[in-house]
């Protein structure tokens, strides 16, 4: 739509493509007026929310785009999910049911909740004390610490509410009841995808961004949650964009050529994206052991020189 560039005096050049609007269209006129407007004390402001807020429509659905895109990665984990699966029962029960079907040991899911002492709770487990003061500062609202997530109500008991997912496992023939934190790590990773798998039913124009999908899940738990993203993308616009190390996931039979691409620093240390589409692949030909053997690039090289 445009084409921007900041010289190292902070001097902005943007160039409005022509495929953005007519020469004599409100909107065209509009962006060339907000063109030549930014100046060298705006080099940091983006060109694109200055066109979404005056108006523009064409910049309100790319900015659009943008909102609806969902990031996921190692350290990110899904907001208030206690909260979610306490007031959505579906939700709750679609996450039990997948959980019990890919064999986490996990066969339920129930959401406890309690009104606690704050300070005796916080004592246990030697919270600092510079913390204890800025949470009761908040008065009113939503603390998560340590996996468990805290409300805080101001009313005349000062109260504060405990809310914690509890997962149900049978040991010796006995229902055991696990605290998050206390889940594999492979569990864990599945409650922050699940959900989105849970959000794909109902909406037709999900991005999902997910880095390293396969961590410390095994290769059919990954390969699962592909086909059912697959399935979840049909007839819709759904889209997920996912970075993997498994190697079992080169899978030509689920993706296509240019489906796949390959990341490999160069000497320089820049990472170099390659799609398979590049590289001729003869009929019948076995992808992963092509891959393994260097043909594709992207594989580690370890070095006996040292």
């Amino acid at each position: 739509m445009f084409t921007r560039v900041t010289d190292s005096s902070g001097k902005t050049v943007i160039d409005i493509e022509s495929r953005f609007a007519r020469k004599d269209s409100k909107e065209r006129r509009l962006a060339e007026i907000l063109k030549i407007s930014m100046q060298k004390n705006q080099k940091n402001q983006l060109f694109l929310y200055k066109m979404h807020d005056n108006g523009i429509k064409k910049a309100e659905k790319i900015v659009d785009w943008f909102k609806r895109l969902q990031i996921i990665f190692p350290e990110s984990k899904v907001k208030a999910l206690p909260i979610r699966m306490k007031t959505d029962s579906e939700l709750r029960t679609y996450i039990g049911d997948m959980l019990r079907k890919m064999d986490t040991g996990v066969f339920g899911i129930s959401v406890a909740s309690e009104e606690i002492d704050f300070h005796d709770f916080a004592e246990n487990l030697n919270v600092p004390q510079e913390i204890i003061d800025e949470i009761e500062d908040i008065r009113n609202g939503i603390v998560n610490f340590a996996g468990k997530y805290f409300i805080f109500v101001e009313d005349e008991k000062k109260r504060t509410v405990l809310i914690q997912l509890k997962f149900a496992h049978e040991l010796n023939g006995k229902s055991v009841q696990f605290d998050i934190d206390e889940e594999s790590d492979g569990t864990q990773q599945l409650l922050d995808l699940l959900p989105m798998l849970f959000a794909m039913r109902e909406d037709d124009h999900a991005i999902y961004f997910v880095d390293e999908i396969d961590r410390s899940l095994h290769t059919k738990l990954s390969q699962y949650l592909l086909n059912e993203f697959i399935i979840c993308c049909e007839k819709t616009y759904n889209q997920i964009v996912f970075t993997a190390h498994d190697v079992n996931l080169i899978n030509m039979n689920d993706f296509r050529q240019e489906e796949i691409w390959f990341i490999e620093k160069n000497h320089l240390g820049e990472s170099c994206l390659r799609p398979l589409s590049d590289f001729n692949l003869q009929e019948g030909q076995d992808t992963l052991k092509a891959y393994l053997s260097g043909r594709f690039g992207a594989v580690p090289m370890i070095r006996g020189d040292f």
